[in-house]
């Protein structure tokens, strides 16, 4: 039976450093779902107000059917971005993965350390068994990211006519 914590752990690498994801980020996490950039590789179309973030920001810590963390530069504090353990599946033991970070990060192994981080931690402290995640076949540097990380290419899909991969990693193959 997989026990997920109320409280994302601290994790921390050598460019991020991953807490809990709550209120304390408000005002630059309304910045991040404003980015054109991560918007556009996120796929996000809604708009959400300020007040309305600030609300789901405030209601992260206790879920227990998945992890938020934000993505902090271990040094200065700065959010970088958020990243994502839902969808649990207590009877495959399985989870999605989702991440979105300011362009501004971009190309620095930030996203690759995170990625390695949660994909531990999912695999190892929550020992599940699968880890899924869809991403837009536009996004190759994600894909790289991705597959260096274990996750392997599974299927392909067409939502709202962009095309998308599922790929996926199993604890087995690591």
């Amino acid at each position: 039976m997989l026990a997920i914590p109320a409280i994302a752990p601290n994790l921390q690498s050598e460019a991020a450093l991953l807490v809990q994801l709550d209120h304390s980020v408000h005002q630059r996490y309304c910045e991040l779902m404003a980015d054109p950039i991560s918007r556009h590789f996120t796929g996000t179309i809604e708009t959400f107000s300020d007040q309305k973030l600030l609300e789901w920001l405030s209601s992260r810590p206790g879920q227990t059917n998945r992890l938020d963390w934000a993505i902090l530069h271990p040094l200065t504090g700065e959010l970088l971005g958020e990243v994502v353990l839902n969808e649990l599946d207590a009877e495959t033991e399985s989870m999605n993965f989702r991440i979105a970070m300011f362009e501004c990060a971009s190309g620095q192994g930030i996203g690759s350390q995170v990625t390695r981080l949660v994909v531990d931690y999912g695999l190892n402290e929550l020992q599940l068994r699968q880890i899924t995640l869809d991403v837009w076949v536009e996004n190759p540097r994600a894909i790289r990211v991705y597959e260096k990380a274990g996750f392997v290419m599974r299927s392909r899909f067409v939502d709202d006519g962009r095309e998308f991969l599922l790929m996926d990693l199993w604890s087995a193959n690591i």
